[in-house]
């Protein structure tokens, strides 16, 4: 039976923990740089340049300690991946400067609630400085510019500026794969809601997506509950011509309709789905009514005398392709009246010009025009080897992750240069208590650690010499670790996601500050 270990005063402990996994994520940090990852037994290395992968690898250490520390900073850095798909070997960099200096100054007697309060009022302070300095993208070359900076792939980064620059950030974007090397666009007729399956069951048992090519849709507003509210769509699935697939969206589906679903696709009497949207009051409604509009289904509403247990099979829509994930549905090529369509267009942009100042309905018209417009765009990517494949596709979701984060929240200098550049904000916090001072000075410190790394990563040049003569020049002057030299770095092309940058501080001064107040780590059964 397992004793409960208990450590007490474990800052020295968790900060060697923070190092062991920071240092893994520190290497990828610019471009060029990976992690080799060799299964025991597999006899087949796999290099890793992804923080969030790399991290996932990582699921114990030695040490009650070091265990701890490293499983706070991976909890960070999956918080990072999850949420961008990037960001995470910046907010390691980040949070170890920050543990190692904070725990030194637990060492020497300062109370760590007042390290806590100049932490984060530092931390505030410089993220509000990336915002208010952000420059929004606009054009394809700036585009195709973020995405090398996520990516490191010049042809991959080309394409998706042109795709984000046609579709913009209110598109969809799906990645199909082919077994042949291959990088193409194509720009299809569709629209990407935010939505749950209603069962697990119904998804594939080893995969996140379900597709479902040329199925049957009903779509109703009513809560389904009752096996009759969709007898009729069932029977229609069942009958037609090729047994197509059916895909139920409603605004709740439960009970014995639910169950129903579930037999017939796990029986394999039919391939269905059903989802329900994720917006809420009225805006559900409104999802459901463009959702049948673009697939051209009659939705089934109680309220407005069409209620689901009414329905017929001429109720159904159609679609080319419906992907569901476990938080979105994409409808690619609805059947839809075109003339139907392109009057609720522009019933909505009339409601969008009366508004004066952007607000939550201004962009949320914007994102119903983008849906019923058509703005799909399909990434093909295809490679000599399985892994290259899954490479490049996973490079691609995560470049169209920052390029979206890119559009709502703008830009700034990459290279660790934007956080070197909030350094004089961060400082001018200072005036609280000698202790929440010292919460400012980590602060302070850790936003050279980024641009430090970087140059330490190239390997040729000594990093605070580097740091020291950027910090002579203009404000975003950085070091390009792609060729060695000091770069205006949006000459350079070297641009940074703002929400990204800002995320990765805030995950950071959160991890080292749960870290820094840790006084006793238990580890039991």
């Amino acid at each position: 039976m397992m004793m409960s270990k208990i450590l007490f005063a474990p800052h020295v402990e968790i900060a060697r923990g923070f190092a062991q996994m920071s240092a893994l994520m520190a290497t990828t940090l610019g471009p060029n740089r990976g992690v080799i990852w060799n299964r025991i037994g597999s006899g087949k290395p796999e290099r890793l340049t992804d923080s969030g992968i790399i991290a996932r690898r990582v699921t114990e250490l030695n040490g009650v300690g070091e265990n701890a520390g490293a499983m706070i900073l991976r909890g960070a850095i999956m918080q990072m991946h999850e949420r961008y798909l990037d960001g995470g070997a910046l907010t390691a960099t980040l949070a170890l400067n920050l543990m190692e200096s904070g725990s030194h100054m637990l060492a020497a007697g300062i109370n760590p609630m007042a390290l806590r309060s100049g932490i984060e009022r530092a931390a505030a302070a410089a993220v509000d400085a990336i915002r208010v300095n952000a420059r929004m993208v606009t054009s394809q070359d700036e585009l195709a510019q973020v995405a090398y900076t996520a990516t490191g792939d010049h042809e991959l980064a080309d394409v998706l500026g042109e795709m984000f620059e046609i579709l913009g950030k209110h598109g969809a974007y799906v990645v199909d794969e082919y077994a042949a090397p291959l990088l193409d666009r194509e720009y299809v007729e569709g629209g990407r809601w935010e939505a749950r399956p209603a069962a697990r069951e119904l998804m594939p048992p080893a995969s996140a997506d379900l597709t479902l090519d040329q199925p049957l849709i009903f779509v109703t507003n009513d809560k389904i509950e009752r096996l009759a509210q969709i007898r009729a769509a069932l029977e229609a699935a069942i009958s037609a011509p090729g047994k197509p697939p059916l895909l139920i969206i409603a605004r709740e589906i439960t009970g014995e309709a639910l169950t129903a679903l579930t037999l017939n696709h796990t029986r394999g009497t039919l391939t269905a789905a059903a989802v329900t949207p994720l917006s809420m009051g009225a805006d559900v409604q409104a999802d459901l009514v463009d959702i049948s509009l673009l697939v051209g289904a009659q939705l089934a509403d109680h309220a407005a005398g069409s209620a689901a247990e009414s329905a017929r099979g001429a109720w159904l829509g159609r679609a080319r392709q419906v992907i569901v994930k476990r938080d979105s549905l994409t409808i690619i090529g609805g059947a839809g009246d075109l003339n139907a369509k392109q009057r609720r267009i522009t019933e909505l942009r009339t409601q969008l010009k009366q508004i004066k100042t952007p607000d939550d309905t201004w962009e949320r018209l914007r994102l119903r025009i983008a849906r019923l417009s058509g703005g799909l765009g399909i990434l093909k990517i295809g490679a000599q080897t399985f892994h290259e494949r899954d490479m490049r596709k996973e490079a691609a979701k995560k470049a169209v992750r920052v390029l979206e984060t890119a559009l709502d929240g703008g830009v700034a200098a990459g290279g660790g240069v934007a956080y070197l550049s909030a350094i004089p904000a961060a400082n001018a916090v200072r005036g609280g208590s000698a202790e929440e001072n010292a919460g400012v000075d980590l602060v302070r410190r850790a936003l050279k650690a980024p641009f430090v790394q970087i140059a330490c990563n190239y390997g040729r040049v000594h990093p605070y010499v580097a740091l020291h003569d950027v910090q002579q020049e203009g404000a975003t002057v950085g070091f390009d670790a792609r060729t060695g030299t000091y770069a205006e770095m949006f000459d350079a092309g070297i641009l940074d996601s703002v929400p990204i940058l800002c995320a990765a501080l805030e995950t950071a001064a959160s991890a080292a500050i749960m870290a820094l107040t840790t006084g006793v780590v238990i580890v039991g059964k």
